[in-house]
């Protein structure tokens, strides 16, 4: 009785490695529902079996029960805390579940045990990223690739963390490697089509974004990326029909409205540019560029009143933007008796941007309108030298 024990307990192990791995070949051909049902037999079968608890747990992720995935990561853990897969998956199920903090600490546990964990340095590295910690984020993403040169998302992601510190030639770098490694990446070809356009790359940042837009039509975030380059190259007609096509398919899209708002101020529709930037703040309150832009707009429309209201509100949410200190300096220099708030707001904005000849020019006309002649020549002179196109007026007196 006891020899044929032991061969029912070794059979009834076998079997259950074998539903196990079964289920690893369901689950790599997409039939989860398959590869759940085989986990859960290899567990009727071997209720200790740490390795179906944690196969089990990832495929309940991916069908969105994260109860049920944190429980079987859980168990595994229980059964073999040493485990460092199941700390690295317990990690992204506590992501998905809101708890950064825990999921930091599992991460960090999976590595403690495995250091040459790739994949746990790149999920380390993007919940540092979402926590704001660039630096720490970053030398994740670089670690997960010293081990694991082939990762194009850690690639992405990289280039996305250099990207938001102002990195453009490594974010640049890291985006064309991960499209070397995945020529498909839609993602990869809008962020990168992005940051050449703030190299001032044009060209080829429109190439970018339109094998973005080939690889997904549907892609909104690229149609409003396409929609400002081409702004920016004086395109605007083709570049307000690709602002509205990224409105129509998300036209709660702030930042489309903000883009469409300035080509239409570009184009000297005022009214459809006023409309198109408060709809952007409408959506989005706190946008100080686009109370700037609609301050602009209700200028060029002959309100001072609203375009001084406008400026000031952009300054009270960005109190160092010198385009809003230079802007409201020019509304408050056309006004009666407001010359000396407009001398205010044009040296603030030079003291933001010394090199800022429109400023100089605008000071040195504010300054002749107060009678200082001496100091508007010495403002004229200097916008002169730093932009040899301005002149400074025949009698000092008109704009």
């Amino acid at each position: 009785m006891l020899l044929a024990g032991v061969v029912s307990l070794a059979t009834a192990q076998e079997n259950a490695v074998s539903h196990v791995q079964q289920g690893d070949t369901l689950k790599a051909k997409g039939d989860l529902d398959g590869a759940i049902a085989e986990y859960r037999e290899a567990l009727r079968l071997k209720p200790d079996y740490a390795e179906a608890h944690y196969n089990l747990g990832p495929a309940l992720y991916q069908k969105g029960d994260l109860d049920g995935a944190f429980a079987e990561l859980r168990e595994a853990l229980r059964l073999k805390p040493d485990y460092a897969e199941a700390h690295n998956g317990l990690g992204i199920v506590l992501l998905a579940k809101g708890d950064l903090n825990g999921a930091i600490a599992e991460y960090r546990k999976a590595l403690s045990l495995k250091p040459d964990y790739a994949n746990a340095h790149y999920n380390l590295g993007f919940v540092l990223n979402q926590e704001g910690d660039l630096d720490g984020a970053i030398a994740e993403y670089r670690e997960a690739l010293r081990l694991k040169p082939s990762l194009p998302v850690a690639h992405y992601d990289l280039g996305l963390a250099l990207y938001l510190k102002g990195d453009l030639d490594g974010a640049i770098a890291e985006y064309r490697e991960a499209l070397r490694l995945k020529p498909d990446a839609e993602g990869a070809h809008n962020n990168l089509g992005l940051a050449l356009s703030q190299k001032g790359d044009l060209g080829e940042a429109i190439g970018e974004l339109r094998e973005a837009l080939r690889l997904k039509s549907d892609y909104a975030e690229a149609h409003n990326n396409l929609g400002s380059v081409l702004s920016q190259k004086g395109d605007l007609d083709e570049a307000i029909g690709e602002l509205r096509e990224a409105l129509r398919l998300k036209p709660d899209y702030a930042n489309a409205h903000y883009n469409l708002g300035v080509a239409l101020n570009q184009k000297h529709d005022w009214d459809g540019a006023i409309a198109e930037l408060r709809e952007a703040l409408r959506l989005k309150p706190s946008d100080a560029e686009a109370h700037q832009s609609l301050g602009l707009a209700r200028y060029q429309k002959g309100d001072l009143d609203g375009a001084t209201a406008e400026l000031r509100e952009a300054l009270s949410l960005k109190p160092d933007y010198g385009q809003a200190h230079y802007n409201l300096g020019v509304v408050l220099y056309e006004e009666k008796g407001a010359l000396d708030g407009a001398i205010a707001e044009l040296r603030e904005a030079l003291r933001l941007k010394p090199d800022y000849a429109e400023a100089h020019y605008i000071l040195g006309l504010a300054m002749t309108a107060k009678g200082n002649k001496a100091e508007a020549a010495r403002e004229f002179a200097e916008a002169q030298r730093l932009d040899a196109r301005i002149k400074p007026p025949a009698n000092n007196q008109h704009h």
